[in-house]
């Protein structure tokens, strides 16, 4: 079991029973014996403390409540971000374990070494060709069998404006400068000069990685950063432990990149002298990053490193970020590199493709948005007057809610479907890209602080009932009754990558897409009219400003709206 007990005493110096959580909390039997804990009739203060816990079940959550209202004085440690937001969210005793920020990787970097063997040209191809202009010196060691002409040099002088020579011995280093091994050479460099030789093969190779990396050590030490890609062998392993040991950095190709080409990183790995294991389009991020100067500031995020960044976050994650508004992320991005307390954009970049918990604050912060039960309720209003009385005609009532966050727009579909008598006949499906959030909202709790502005909009949105009667009280906080959770279908989804998986009569996505760049907005539509009834219609937000766009995809206002849609043109 994922549960211990232990008689402690607190921060105040008295005694309490810390019950600690190992795991996430997901088997019905060990949410059982944690509520049975919480339950407990010992009056002693409790600290719940949970390590490894994203979210807690809803039974555990009306424990803690429970316990609280019992008088008990309880306080939950949450190591994890996303569970420290939602019982904040909730108004619960919560002490977020803050993220501890890295050490700075590099303070300053003055030289960079790539190299590889067997699949790394075109590795090695796509980190230079994304390096920004610096005064930084790159030094590339490739494994080539010693008669083939290597053609890397003017392959690399297509794709870059740095400097790029195959050099001779005793060259002087310049900056701003790209050196190649020559094939059948070692490749050193030591007091300004670069060094050519003949010694005998390492590790059946010549040029070796291992000789290069070690001379890059000697001469830059913690101004040097080395990335090993893909390849056989073990040569370079011995000259990452060298630049580690030096103090500079060292990034391996994660060898998932590599095919069968992946024992010269899997062996690097393994032996553990390295920093960050990455993909190559992160490779090629951090590495851009490290020669930018821009990069080392705390609240400026240079537009190319952050189009790199995000690629990256794309290959690490899945999610795809590249379309966003760039004010809107770079704005947010900011904001976390302040709030972490990281050295720089850097330092933050290197941290969210490494450290899981990072990685998930990163996709909450660039994917939640501002939600509430009938946000702008002249719509809703919109909705009840002008379109449910047409698709009450149909037999079966398919609504989606694009972009639902943590749940109060479906949840409002739900109950505003209810009022006119159409809820038994429809199902509503609620999509995001943000997991925890989908996760909030399938639970269906939300704190009491909401209640007052959400009777209001409710009021002004259909002026019928009691919006109080579609909740749970629990005290603490608000429960969404049964009978709209269970008409509600939670899913993942991204509108950028994912199809359509429906034919709906209403599609409902507000503002969502004013954060998606033009190219985005249009691929949204295109999926929106894949996803339509003939006779269904499309809301947008009063936000989006996107009645040209929608337009030009072929969808006309209803009846004079200014933000009610169908769609005119050939279904797809």
């Amino acid at each position: 079991m994922n549960l211990s007990v232990q008689n402690v005493l607190n921060s105040a110096g008295t005694a309490c029973r810390r019950i600690n959580l190992l795991g996430p909390c997901e088997s019905p039997l060990e949410a059982s014996e944690l509520c049975a804990l919480l339950a407990s009739p010992d009056p002693q203060p409790i600290e719940l403390v949970c390590f490894d816990a994203d979210r807690l079940p809803t039974v555990v959550i009306e424990a803690i409540a429970a316990a609280l209202d019992r008088g008990i004085h309880l306080k939950v440690r949450a190591y994890r971000p996303s569970l420290a937001f939602s019982l904040l969210r909730l108004s619960l005793p919560v002490l977020p374990v803050p993220l501890q920020a890295p050490q700075t990787l590099l303070a300053n970097c003055h030289a960079v070494a790539l190299a590889g063997s067997a699949q790394s040209l075109d590795k090695i191809i796509g980190i230079v060709e994304r390096l920004p202009d610096s005064d930084v010196v790159v030094f590339i060691a490739q494994h080539v069998s010693e008669d083939h002409v290597n053609l890397l040099d003017k392959l690399l002088k297509l794709r870059t404006n740095y400097s790029v020579v195959m050099p001779q011995n005793l060259m002087p280093v310049r900056p701003h400068t790209i050196y190649i091994a020559p094939p059948g050479h070692h490749m050193k460099v030591a007091h300004g000069l670069v060094y050519l030789t003949r010694d005998q093969k390492i590790s059946f190779a010549r040029p070796s990685i291992d000789v290069l990396f070690e001379s890059v050590a000697a001469e830059y030490g913690a101004g040097a950063l080395v990335a090993l890609l893909c390849g056989f062998g073990h040569d370079g392993v011995a000259g990452c432990a060298a630049v580690r040991a030096a103090g500079g950095g060292v990034l391996v190709e994660d060898g998932s990149d590599c095919a069968q080409a992946r024992i010269l990183p899997d062996k690097a790995y393994a032996a553990g002298h390295f920093d960050h294991q990455l993909k190559l389009r992160g490779l090629a991020s951090v590495v851009a990053a490290a020669v930018s100067p821009r990069s080392r500031s705390v609240d400026a995020v240079d537009s190319a490193l952050l189009n790199l960044f995000l690629e990256a976050v794309h290959e690490h994650t899945g999610y795809d970020f590249c379309n966003y508004q760039r004010g809107t992320v770079q704005r947010r991005i900011t904001n976390l590199i302040q709030q972490g307390g990281f050295a720089s954009f850097f330092d933050f970049q290197l941290a969210a493709l490494s450290n899981a918990q990072i990685t998930q604050r990163l996709l909450t912060e660039l994917s939640i948005n501002v939600t509430a039960f009938f946000r702008h309720p002249e719509q809703f209003c919109e909705l009840a007057h002008e379109t449910l009385p047409y698709l009450a005609s149909f037999p079966l009532i398919k609504v989606w809610s694009a972009g639902c966050a943590t749940g109060e727009e479906a949840y409002s579909l739900a109950m505003m479907l209810d009022e006119q008598g159409l809820l038994d006949k429809s199902r509503i499906f609620a999509t995001d890209i943000n997991p925890t959030l989908l996760e909030l909202a399938q639970a269906g709790l939300y704190p009491r602080e909401v209640l007052p502005k959400s009777q209001e909009n409710h009021r002004l949105a259909c002026n019928c009932g009691h919006f109080a009667e579609r909740l749970e009280d629990h005290g603490r906080f608000l429960k969404v009754a049964d009978r709209y959770r269970e008409r509600v279908l939670f899913h993942h989804h991204t509108l950028g990558q994912d199809g359509g998986f429906n034919e709906f009569q209403l599609i409902v996505c507000r503002n969502v897409m004013i954060y998606f760049d033009a190219d985005l907005q249009r691929r949204v539509f295109r999926l929106f009219a894949q996803s339509l009834h003939r006779e269904g219609f499309l809301l947008l937000g009063p936000s989006d400003g996107l009645r040209a766009m929608a337009q030009e995809c072929q969808f006309q206002p209803y009846a004079d709206s200014e933000h009610l849609y169908r769609y005119v043109g050939k279904m797809p």
